[in-house]
């Protein structure tokens, strides 16, 4: 997660905790209010603390590149595979509608 987002979660994490914590207190509109915006707060700064300090004490891996190559070995075995799966189903139905002809011929013949 981006530190951006991480500080955007909290803030609001923090506004509908402190909307929670007003109802629960059953106070005032004037101090349900002002608790929400001090429990914001609080959540925004305790956000921006940990971002900060991840940034400074955590050090950044190099990203990984993908193979390329190894990508396309990977999706045309995968291709292949669906292939003879579709291949399987192909002969799979042109067998029942082999077996379905011929139960409808002998249904015909024996109506006769």
């Amino acid at each position: 997660m981006r530190g951006e987002n991480f500080i955007y979660f909290a803030t609001v994490s923090g506004f509908f905790i402190g909307i929670i914590f007003s109802i629960l207190n059953d106070l005032s509109i004037e101090d349900c209010l002002f608790v929400t915006i001090i429990i914001t707060l609080l959540f925004y700064l305790i956000a921006l603390g940990s971002v900060a300090f991840y940034i400074k004490f955590v050090e950044v891996k190099r990203i990984a590149y993908l193979d390329k190559r190894e990508i396309d070995m990977i999706l045309d075995s995968q291709i292949k595979e669906l292939e003879k799966k579709e291949d399987f189903i192909i002969e799979s139905y042109e067998f029942i509608r082999q077996i379905e002809q011929e139960e409808l011929e002998i249904i015909k013949k024996s109506r006769k």
